[in-house]
This record gives C-alpha cells, structure tokens and sequence, in this order.
C-alpha cells in the first residue's frame, strides 16, 4: 500500500438545530459536512459526536475528497453503534454522480452476499457439509470431478482454493476466481429450487427492508449472477454490513446464524494481498488503532467498492467509487486507516 497522505487540518464547528423528528441531531457542523438525508429507510440517524467519534476529524476527510486530495469516491457511509451518522457524496464531471437514492453497482460485494445465503441453506438442513464433493450437487459440471486428485468441495469453492480447471491441489493455494462463486450460486439453486436474487430478495431484503434492488443476470444462463452484478444504494449495502456486526441479527429476527457469520468472516487462507486474508467469501484484514490494530471482515469489489464490518469499534463503513483508482485496496482504506477509525478515539 502506498505512503500515507497527511491528515487534512480542518475543523468543523457545530451550531443547534433541529432537521427532523427521527434524527437526533444535538448540534451540526457549520460546514454541513456528512449530515445523513432522511429518505425513510429504517435507520435511525444521529450526529458522529452523539456515537463517540470525532467530527472535525471527518470534516477534514470530506475536505480532502472534495478538493481532489484524497481517493475519488462516489460516497462514504458511516454508522456506529447501529446508527447512521455520516453520509457524504461527490460529484465529478463527465460522470454519474449519486445521493442516498441512487442504486450503486457492487460488483463483487455481491459474493459476500452469496456467502450469507449458504449459511442460511445450511441452517435448514439443505447443504449438510461443507466438506462433501461439490460434484455431488452439480454432477454435470465435468471441473468438478477431478478424478487424479482431490475432490473439489464447497469450503473449497467458498474460500477461491478450489483450483476448478488449473493444477492446483484443491484447498492448498488462494486463486481469485469468479468461476468458483458461480459454481457456489449454482449449488444453491439446486438445493433450493431458486436463483440468488430470488433468494436474497426472501431471506435478507425484504427483513432488512431493502426494496431498491437491481441484479444483473448471466449473458450465458440467463440467472442472476454470483459473483457480480448486485446494486444497492449505499445505505442498504450497510444493512447489509450491519446484519453481519449483528452476528445475522435483525430487529430481533435471526436471519442468518450467527455461527455461520463467525465462520465466514474469519480467515480461512492466505491471499496474494500480503495484508489480507480471506473466509468465506469475506475478506479479512486490520487498521492500526492504538497500540494493537482493529481486524476487519470486508465485502469487497472492483473499483474500490468496499462494506467495511468492524467489530472491536461497533461500525460499518462503505466506500463506492465509479472510477478505479490507482490500487484498487489502498485509496479507501487510507481514508479507513488515517480518518475514520482515528476519530473514535
């Protein structure tokens, strides 16, 4: 990862005033920086100061993005404690640009999802055992018989070491591959009788009140896919990150077990990113905080698109961008690493 950008001096001040019966604003920064919009969507809404974080300090990232300092992002949203308490977007010329309202392409946020679905077919009884030949399930898929070798299983497909049509020894080596989460999407179908979308749309959606959904489907089967494609507006990509701080919790409602959100958000195997591991799906890895660091699990996507569950600090983070920055991990966790997670200090 590239040096450090110094922090931006900036400070906001805050004056009263009151924006609504659901948002509990003690006071707002003078700058308006971060100030969520009230479009109804089920969260509760609040001040960073109210939930134990620095607002000058996210005042000064809001300035540095704005002024072309800092990694290009389309928006960052913050919520602490399960509420809402930053939200900001940019606007670029010759582009796009996006509010609360807008659906963002996730791109492979999208296999995390997923991932949340397996948990939810193994807690009825549809997928028994993760360990058990993935042929077994798709017997007409040839990959996955791999007769001179080890057979290829769901924890294999789950953490991208299956090696489906190299040499590798399934289960011994990380190998990106969207291939392999089609093949985990396909397994679901054939236990369940129904595509991704479908599914989502049933078990974490509609409970967690997402309604603006779109899901690109397969150019070549014509489902939605697996491995891509999901948009969501940013604040429903961090429902879908505070579900998973919430251990699969909802409103009271178990919507995944909590035991699977453990198993997929801790690391299973090592990736080519020499500071990230990889679970179930989920990536994993740490910013410095203090004297020993915070670990992270994160849904992560092509330019830079990124649901950031932080357990030790009770927070979610999602950053969307439109254009790919220069390393696609770096820029936004900058931002993560040297003004979010500093200013819950």
């Amino acid at each position: 990862m590239r040096t450090w950008i110094a922090v931006v001096a900036a400070v906001c001040a805050f004056a009263s005033s009151p924006i609504g019966a659901r948002i509990a604003f003690a006071a707002e920064p003078a700058s308006g920086c971060g100030i969520p919009q009230d479009i109804h969507d089920g969260w509760t809404m609040s001040s960073p100061d109210k939930q134990g974080l620095n607002a000058a300090l996210l005042c000064a990232m809001d300035e540095g993005i704005s002024g072309g300092k800092l990694a290009n992002v389309d928006d960052i949203v913050v919520i602490r404690h399960g509420v809402l308490v930053y939200e900001s977007y940019y606007d670029y010329p010759h582009q796009l640009n996006y509010d609360a309202t807008t659906r963002h392409n996730g791109y492979s946020m999208t296999k995390s999802v997923v991932s949340l679905l397996v948990g939810i077919a193994m807690d009825r009884g549809l997928i028994r055992d993760l360990d058990a030949p993935a042929f077994f399930y798709l017997p007409e898929n040839t990959d996955l018989r791999m007769l001179d070798k080890d057979p290829v299983t769901l924890r294999h497909l789950l953490t991208m070491s299956a090696g489906v049509g190299s040499d590798r020894i399934p289960g011994a080596t990380f190998r990106y591959s969207d291939t392999e989460t089609e093949l985990v999407g396909a397994i679901l179908k054939k236990v369940t009788g129904k595509t991704v979308d479908v599914l989502a749309q049933e078990e974490i959606f509609t409970p967690l009140g997402i309604n603006d959904v779109e899901w690109l489907k397969s150019p070549f089967t014509g489902d939605a896919m697996s491995s891509g494609g999901l948009n969501l507006r940013p604040r429903d990509w961090a429902k879908i990150g505070q579900l998973v701080l919430n251990r699969g919790a909802w409103d009271g409602k178990q919507i995944v077990p909590a035991s699977w959100v453990d198993q997929s958000t801790a690391e299973h195997i090592k990736t080519d990113e020499a500071a990230l591991g990889y679970g179930f799906q989920w990536w994993v890895g740490r910013s410095p905080d203090k004297d020993s660091g915070v670990q992270w699990a994160a849904a992560l996507g092509f330019n830079s698109q990124k649901t950031i569950v932080i357990p030790a600090l009770d927070m979610v983070v999602v950053f969307n961008a439109s254009r790919r920055s220069r390393n696609m991990v770096a820029p936004e966790l900058e931002l993560l690493d040297r003004y979010i997670v500093p200013a819950t200090d």
